[in-house]
């Protein structure tokens, strides 16, 4: 197993990868990935993606276990209540 080091912080990695993906989020201050509906910017297109379904005029997505109610902007909002309900 490769073991890298980074050499900003010495956190170890096992792979090229991960390494190039714990610079990018701990120790670069670039945003590349803007919003066209608001002036945000975010580190990653994922991030970017999360962030514009929060732009829903309505809320795009509910719960469908009978009696629930519960309503999100996101998906991934949804799936954590399905894991707590």
């Amino acid at each position: 197993v490769n073991h890298i080091t980074c050499a900003l912080c010495d956190t170890v990695r096992a792979s090229v990868t991960s390494l190039r993906t714990h610079i990018t989020f701990r120790h670069c201050d670039e945003h590349p990935f803007h919003c066209h509906l608001c002036d945000c910017s975010f580190k990653s297109a994922c991030d970017l993606h999360k962030h514009v379904e929060t732009h829903n005029d309505s809320d795009a997505y509910s719960c469908d276990v009978e009696g629930c109610g519960f309503t999100s902007w996101t998906l991934r909002t949804l799936r954590q209540q399905y894991k707590t309900a």
